[in-house]
């Protein structure tokens, strides 16, 4: 019994592996995570309707925004700013809720919302939502 129980450590220590080095990395930058919403009226309008961007987030007084802008991209397009909010001088430590109109499209398509708030850090967070268009 003592023979099988040696055999079977033997075993296990030479069938280990060396775990392989991880690659270096650099730190490039950070960003603060923010509490932030951004949500549609409606996510499957008519061509022609109009629809409400409301976002929501709070100004903390940790890091303090720079800006807010809500972006807009139709499709495969490149991404256009919808509106912009200086908050700079903002309100610090309370929640904002602010609304943006979209009049959709009048083709079908996806259009693709981008909710960039940027700070006193390097990065931007990004939060998404999108609609469809029907017809």
């Amino acid at each position: 019994m003592k023979n099988i129980f040696y055999i079977l450590i033997f075993i296990a220590i030479v069938s280990c592996d060396d775990n392989e080095i991880m690659p270096q990395y650099e730190k490039v930058g950070s960003v603060t995570s923010k509490v932030a919403t951004i949500s549609l009226s409606n996510d499957e309008p008519q061509p022609g309707e109009t629809v409400i961007v409301t976002v929501t987030y709070v100004n903390p007084s940790t890091d303090p925004l720079k800006s807010v802008e809500v972006r807009t991209k139709e499709g495969s397009g490149s991404y256009e700013v919808l509106q912009s909010f200086d908050e700079s001088s903002g309100t610090k430590d309370t929640e904002i809720v602010r609304e943006v109109s979209f009049v959709a499209p009048p083709d079908e398509v996806r259009v693709t919302f981008d909710l960039v708030i940027s700070s006193q850090k390097e990065f931007p967070q990004i939060l998404r939502t999108s609609l469809s268009v029907i017809q």
